[in-house]
């Protein structure tokens, strides 16, 4: 059962190296980090631009710990798991359905979200305010049209969710470093990141024309 299908224009997502101590501190108990190499773990960025919603259009930025997924009985496995710990909008409206549905952490603020593609490149500048919060860039490498299966988990009180996560579209990955990403001092994302996060992602994804679904909330 679907609890949402969202149409995005244009979708970016990089993975980073944290401290482990750091993306540890990010999750709840039940939920560890999967480590790069001894004591590294991983941080997701993603950044959408939503051309069709129940809201209309929007744009969205999310950061999440990378965890392992829980391995499927039937049917195909998720490639990864994510716990989501700060997300934005440029949209009360979605934030509101989207908090209720799926108990994501979203900032109370609306943010402004710029996508600039140019020569091979789509960076991504994030605004909470007029100052600045983000600003990612990832490359493009081989295009090819698929389908992501991803888990994401959640927190409601006490009590432990998961959603399964399908991303079709067109889409390009690589792990060949040339993205990169500065994260500002702003008040939005200050008190999440206390140490030091790679400028630089070891995997960079792209993603075009194409739709996320999310299915039936569970409690396990």
């Amino acid at each position: 059962m679907s609890l949402g299908s969202y149409h995005f224009h244009t979708g970016v997502s990089a993975f980073f190296e944290m401290a482990t101590a750091d993306a540890r501190a990010l999750l709840p108990q039940h939920l560890e980090p999967i480590e790069v190499r001894h004591q590294r773990s991983v941080l997701s960025v993603t950044a959408f631009l939503f051309d069709d919603s129940v809201v209309g259009p929007y744009t969205e930025v999310m950061f999440s710990v990378i965890v392992p997924p829980t391995v499927a009985q039937l049917g195909p496995h998720a490639k990864a798991g994510f716990f989501p710990f700060l997300a934005a909008t440029s949209s009360e409206e979605a934030r509101r359905i989207k908090s209720e549905r799926f108990h994501f952490p979203y900032h109370e603020e609306d943010i402004k979200a710029q996508f600039i593609e140019r020569e091979g490149r789509m960076r991504v500048r994030v605004f909470g305010g007029e100052d600045p919060v983000v600003d990612m860039s990832v490359t493009r490498g081989t295009w090819e049209t698929t389908t992501l299966l991803l888990q994401g988990y959640m927190m409601n009180g006490s009590e432990r969710l998961r959603t399964t996560l399908q991303i079709s579209g067109e889409y390009t990955v690589h792990e060949n470093e040339q993205g990169e990403m500065t994260l500002f001092p702003h008040p939005m994302i200050a008190k999440h990141f206390p140490g030091e996060v790679s400028a630089y992602p070891f995997r960079e994804t792209w993603l075009k024309n194409g739709t996320e679904v999310f299915h039936k909330l569970e409690a396990f």
